[in-house]
């Protein structure tokens, strides 16, 4: 009888794609500690060299999210914005600060993230310097979710069963599907989502792969070379709406804004960064700073269903970024954080 793992890397090297349950069924055993690493590394590089299907990303993500420690209860209308990371660009954290201005919006925003991998400066890292708990437990998160709008999962403690792939991933030093699985295994299955993805090949088959995993409406994104909407370029967006797939391209003008250099919102390491996300938070930041949070929360807001036009998505950020309500966000925020939760 042929072991199902040595099949299905077997399978991998005919260059045949995997299946939706072929994939899951591997990556089950794989953060199972059941897979050898020379079996997971000759899978990984055959779908790399391939290209990886929305029917194998969304099957390893559903086997991640099935193996992960489960969030206390599902969060209707809840959003996620995060990235692949990997562009390279090492800006300020635009998706963090995004994530913390979304929730002073309105927004019930869940983040899911990670330290650093490919850029100076991780969500964890910068979450961190400004005195958020990142280690805090699913009930905390939840609380915190409740209460101010915003939270943080940090991934590690969530997904334990990811260590025993980090020696291949290690030894290949190049990117894999694990790259591509961080923003698909959010514990707390968000409906609505903003992602951004290293390459502009990879926006419509990971929206696919949203759409396997469920969620409701999402934009996958790719911002003239980084993972976020920009404000230096086009953005390419494959939009995930009513279970449709729709691609288009923005501009900044299409938010209202002008377009400004990549070299302006350069970012450094996690203390840096954390006192450019301060100064954004009160109002203090650097205009293209600020544009560059507020077009990626109008992009959120949309995506979310609180507001169809993008313009005046934008000026209502902008002008929330001038009063103190999202620093009052983070304040309750890394209070929340730091909270034991009671069961009465």
């Amino acid at each position: 009888m042929t072991d199902p793992i040595l099949a299905t890397v077997q399978h991998s090297l005919t260059g045949q794609p995997l299946s939706f349950n072929q994939a899951e069924q591997f990556f089950s055993a794989v953060v199972q500690g059941a897979v050898e690493p020379v079996h997971l590394t000759a899978l990984l590089v055959a779908l790399k060299m391939r290209g990886e299907t929305a029917d194998e990303i969304a099957g390893a993500a559903s086997a991640l999210r099935a193996a992960a420690k489960a969030f206390p209860q599902p969060v209707s209308g809840s959003i996620d914005c995060c990235g692949t990371g990997g562009d390279g660009s090492n800006t300020i954290n635009i998706s963090s600060t995004a994530a913390i201005v979304g929730a002073a919006m309105g927004l019930k925003v869940v983040k899911h993230g990670n330290r650093s991998v490919s850029s100076r400066s991780g969500s964890a890292d910068l979450l961190e310097q400004l005195g958020i708990n990142i280690q805090m437990a699913p009930e905390q998160a939840l609380a915190a979710l409740a209460q101010t709008g915003c939270s943080f999962l940090f991934a590690p403690l969530y997904h334990a069963g990811i260590k025993h792939a980090m020696p291949v991933r290690n030894a290949l030093k190049s990117r894999t599907l694990f790259n591509l699985l961080g923003p698909l295994v959010n514990p707390a299955a968000p409906d609505y989502q903003l992602l951004g993805v290293y390459d502009p090949k990879l926006c419509r088959v990971m929206a696919q792969a949203l759409k396997q995993l469920g969620v409701k409406r999402a934009w996958v994104v790719h911002g003239s070379g980084c993972d976020e909407v920009a404000l230096h370029g086009n953005t390419y967006v494959c939009e995930l709406k009513d279970g449709e797939l729709n691609e288009f391209n923005l501009t900044p003008d299409d938010f209202g804004v002008s377009q400004m250099p990549l070299s302006a919102l350069a970012g450094g390491e996690p203390a840096e960064n954390a006192a450019a996300t301060l100064a954004i938070l009160q109002g203090e930041g650097q205009n293209a700073h600020k544009a560059a949070v507020a077009i990626n929360v109008a992009a959120m807001l949309k995506i979310a269903g609180m507001g169809d036009d993008l313009k005046v998505n934008t000026r209502a950020v902008l002008e929330l970024l001038g009063s103190a309500k999202a620093f009052d966000t983070l304040t309750r925020f890394k209070h929340c954080s730091q909270q034991e939760v009671t069961h009465g």
